[in-house]
């Protein structure tokens, strides 16, 4: 638990020895929900989650409400981990709502719309689960600074499917540095992906956004309009924030790579900022 977010001040705050009494309220809401889920128990990563919404509640403008936030953050973990706490059980490992199952998912999801990436990774030996599980076990909490994790965590609790949501930006995230993993052996691309470079993580949720808008249009036009895949690409305008799609760059189709607009990049489709966890708040306070 010490190790949680371990270079936050909020964390090392020496007066009143508030640091270690925060590590400490961590530390109970894991000992209790273990005590609780015995099926489940803590596993590592359980922490990160915790600590982040810990520091939520706990910096809330509100102090009558940060003076709840232990309390909140057990509610709050308790709700998330209905959905997801497959993850943590090795005997569902295989299941599409275990690990292993999410990673296939994960991958399936790349060799579809990056062959080339998932092809090199192969190659080179980079095995999903290398980075993968760490992606999808702490939500992503250890790949960003705390402020981008909370902004990303607004949109994946803003979403009615938070592990479709998650496995969209883990694969817009092998995309955004495509590049750098092309060109690299081995150790560069495992060094890319355990230790993630700092990324503008509002262009990364638009990314995702636009990679299923797209394919969901995609999908639709074959299912419904009795079309082939190479039509509906020819006959969809991706949207602009794509990186890639269907093995295209910006998912454009060759017969319409000509005609594309030289500023097609600068659209902005973000979705709205949210603010959830202090939405939850003022709703059942």
């Amino acid at each position: 638990v010490v190790r949680t977010h371990a270079d936050l001040f909020f964390f090392n705050e020496p007066e009143a020895n508030l640091g270690r009494r925060r590590y400490a309220a961590i530390e109970r809401v894991l000992f209790v929900w273990a005590k609780l889920n015995k099926g489940v128990r803590y596993v590592q990563g359980m922490n990160e989650i915790v600590g982040t919404i810990y520091y939520v509640l706990a910096t809330d403008y509100n102090e009558d409400w940060a003076c709840e936030a232990e309390a909140d953050a057990y509610f709050l973990f308790n709700a998330l981990m209905v959905e997801m706490r497959d993850v943590f059980v090795p005997d569902l490992d295989d299941a599409d709502t275990g690990i292993q199952g999410r990673i296939h998912n994960f991958m399936q999801l790349l060799s579809l719309h990056d062959p080339e990436v998932r092809c090199h990774l192969d190659d080179c030996g980079i095995d999903a689960s290398f980075y993968c599980i760490r992606w999808l076990t702490t939500l992503l909490s250890r790949e960003f600074i705390l402020p981008d994790t909370i902004r990303l965590w607004d949109s994946m609790f803003a979403s009615t499917h938070k592990d479709n949501f998650l496995r969209y930006v883990c694969v817009s995230m092998v995309m955004v540095i495509r590049d750098e993993l092309l060109r690299g052996d081995f150790s560069t691309c495992l060094r890319l992906l355990q230790s993630y470079p700092p990324t503008q993580v509002e262009s990364l949720l638009e990314a995702s956004r636009a990679l299923w808008i797209y394919e969901s249009q995609v999908t639709l036009a074959c299912h419904k309009g009795g079309i082939s895949l190479q039509q509906a690409l020819a006959a969809i305008v991706p949207p602009p924030a794509i990186i890639m799609a269907y093995g295209l760059p910006d998912g454009v189709a060759l017969g319409r790579q000509m005609g594309a607009s030289p500023d097609r990049k600068s659209t902005n489709t973000a979705a709205p900022k949210t603010r959830l966890f202090r939405g939850f708040r003022k709703t059942t306070k």
